[in-house]
């Protein structure tokens, strides 16, 4: 080695800028803070637990973001970073964070674990500090322990012993270049404004990978043709190839369980099981792609790439998962009430993502008949300017009864904000189309927010793929300010700034990302014809007409030739507009003890009245539309 330190400086200057040219990131270890206060913070919950043990969640002194406030201010310190560049630069310093924090606590950790006093200590490093299970009466150990700040009682049950349980593996298949004309694609790809950016943009989801934490994935062909695989691990062999501690993580991981096994149920073929088919068709809505034996095509980010994960209560796990596998976004199509203060550790887990380039995004949650505000909404939807929730309309832009609203309060030890505007925007949650696993369509078969937020992690993705470096801020900003007004003018609790417009969100992307790099931002300016939804011609084109949707085989419906379509104009000579009153009427000539009950339904312009007998006529019925679900 050369002894000179000049030559030794000028030697190291020259590898890092050979490593720049050639693209390689370079980490530097950023500031840090220090948590806010004197002495150790313990939950209030806590303190009542003396007669059992219980697991916390510990946070040591020192963090990235260590104050209440400090996302928002760092957000302004980092305003002209490059998105890829500061996830590796925070990876790098929350790593080292924790090591070194570790480190100081280990002998005192060591001792406690000795004595029995906890077990099954788990260390985080998305937010410096670790979990345990303590014994009853020894939560007063903790705080001697160096660094320890702050005590939460955890909603988990400790970690699992690692098995070897794997869902099966899904060969690499041949993928055509995309083409917006091979496939039928549903109706919300056009009011969402997403086939413009496939077609006037070239955007489509590429290069991006889309992290969706549920329950259960279908890796059939019908869901998996751009399912991701880590490169770095080696399918089902049994072995925890790129040393991460996980064992065959390669389409995703089951934290709850602590195995491969991301397909939890069987999924029968010919299913419509909201249950079963929960996370393959929110990853269907986000990026789903075609094939060739399948002529629908779901994704509003096609070319994308989507990874299942259950994170169950583990959060950190899934999360740091997600994040060194370099995930864009992270969907989260679930909601957990009475949290309490252990909200803040979710929020901070999610505020450090952030900085670390994933774009966390919910439904706004199911229960405005429910729950009173401010807690219609809950954790991870509530979480502010981090998880981006969506509410929901119904396709004719109607608010949805059931999708929940804001605000949301902030009143915590750690995080004191208040009264917080949610959500963010609106998308559509409500008859949506359904696949089943062999390529099957119902047209109106899903409901719920857990499919709007999909819908935003897809708008997210296509925005991403257009911009890598784009920062959450900016993000937010752009898809907030570009949305279309559905409601009362300006943002409300119901549906926020508006409808997600992913053309003129993904055009302001290029826009800004234009002037960024000195290149002509002039083609992504300006207003064109058709940005932006004609609301008003859309309602009267949506009127929805109640119909069949779907006819059991060799049930009375279909003996009698009822087809799906078919619109039912009356039940018992009462006009029938929607289910109640299709429901009511022949309640009421069920309860005449009629021997016949004639509905008229109407096909093709014409009307034509059938008899049945009181009972089970082997059909469902709905609200549709004029405007096709496929085109």
């Amino acid at each position: 080695m050369n002894s000179n330190p000049l030559i030794a400086l000028i030697v190291l200057l020259g590898l890092l800028v050979t490593r720049t040219a050639f693209g390689e990131p370079i980490a530097n270890e950023l500031s840090t803070e220090k948590l806010a206060g004197e002495g150790v913070w313990v939950m209030p919950a806590l303190q009542r637990q003396t007669t059992r043990g219980i697991r916390v969640t510990v946070w040591f002194e020192d963090q990235f973001l260590g104050k209440g406030d400090s996302y928002q201010r760092r957000a302004k310190e980092f305003a002209t970073s490059k998105r890829r560049q500061l996830r590796d630069d925070v990876i790098t310093t929350l790593k080292s964070l924790s090591r070194r924090s570790f480190t100081a606590a280990k002998p005192a950790i060591d001792e406690l674990l000795g004595a029995g006093s906890i077990s099954q200590v788990e260390r985080h490093w998305i937010v410096n500090g670790f979990s345990c299970n303590v014994s009853p009466g020894k939560i007063g150990s903790l705080k001697q322990i160096p660094g320890v700040r702050k005590i939460f009682m955890s909603r988990s049950r400790g970690v699992p012993p690692i098995t070897k349980e794997t869902s099966p593996t899904v060969a690499l298949s041949d993928r055509k270049d995309f083409d917006s004309n091979r496939y039928l694609h549903p109706w919300y790809t056009r009011s969402l404004l997403a086939d413009q950016v496939w077609d006037r943009l070239g955007v489509t989801g590429q290069n991006t990978l889309n992290v969706i934490s549920d329950s259960n994935f279908d890796l059939s062909k019908t869901y998996s043709i751009n399912v991701y695989r880590n490169d770095r691990e080696i399918p089902a062999n049994g072995k925890d190839d790129d040393g991460n501690g996980l064992i065959d993580d390669f389409h995703g991981y089951n934290f709850a369980n602590n195995s491969a096994k991301i397909t939890t149920r069987p999924v029968p073929s010919n299913t419509f099981s909201g249950q079963l088919l929960h996370g393959s068709m929110c990853a269907a809505i986000i990026c789903g792609a075609g094939h060739a034996e399948l002529k629908y095509e779901f994704g509003l980010a096609p070319e994308g790439r989507w990874a299942g994960v259950i994170a169950g209560p583990r959060i950190e796990a899934a999360v740091e998962w997600a994040i060194e596998q370099r995930a864009d976004t992270y969907s989260m199509s679930f909601s957990i009430p009475n949290l309490g203060e252990y909200r803040s550790h979710w929020r901070k887990v999610m505020e450090h993502g952030s900085f670390c380039g994933v774009f966390f995004v919910s439904g706004a949650g199911n229960f405005a008949q429910s729950e009173r505000v401010p807690v219609q909404m809950r954790v991870p939807e509530d979480i502010p300017s981090v998880v981006f929730a969506a509410a929901g309309v119904q396709r004719d832009l109607r608010r949805t009864t059931f999708s929940s609203k804001g605000p949301v309060e902030w009143n915590l030890e750690h995080y004191q904000d208040g009264r917080v505007q949610k959500p963010e925007v609106c998308a559509f949650n409500q008859g949506l189309p359904m696949m089943a696993p062999n390529g099957q369509i119902r047209p109106t078969a899903m409901n719920g927010n857990s499919f709007a937020g999909p819908m935003f992690c897809g708008t997210i993705a296509l925005m991403v793929s257009a911009d890598p470096d784009l920062l959450p801020w900016d993000l937010r900003e752009i898809i907030t300010s570009t949305a279309t007004d559905v409601a009362e003018p300006g943002i409300d609790d119901e549906t926020g700034h508006g409808l997600i417009n992913c053309y003129r969100a993904v055009k302001e992307v290029l826009r800004r990302k234009a002037l960024r790099e000195g290149n002509d931002p002039s083609p992504f300016e300006g207003r064109e014809p058709n940005d932006e939804l004609d609301l008003k011609s859309l309602r009267e084109s949506l009127r929805p007409r109640f119909t069949v949707l779907r006819v059991q085989p060799n049930s009375p419906a279909a003996k009698k030739g009822v087809k799906v379509g078919d619109i039912i104009a009356k039940c018992d000579g009462k006009t029938t507009a929607n289910m109640q009153q299709f429901r009511t009427a022949k309640a009421n000539a069920t309860a005449r003890d009629q021997k016949k009950i004639t509905v008229h339904f109407e096909r093709n312009g014409k009307i034509k009245p059938i008899d049945f007998v009181p009972g089970n006529w082997g059909m469902s019925a709905g609200p549709s539309f004029g405007s096709p679900v496929f085109e």
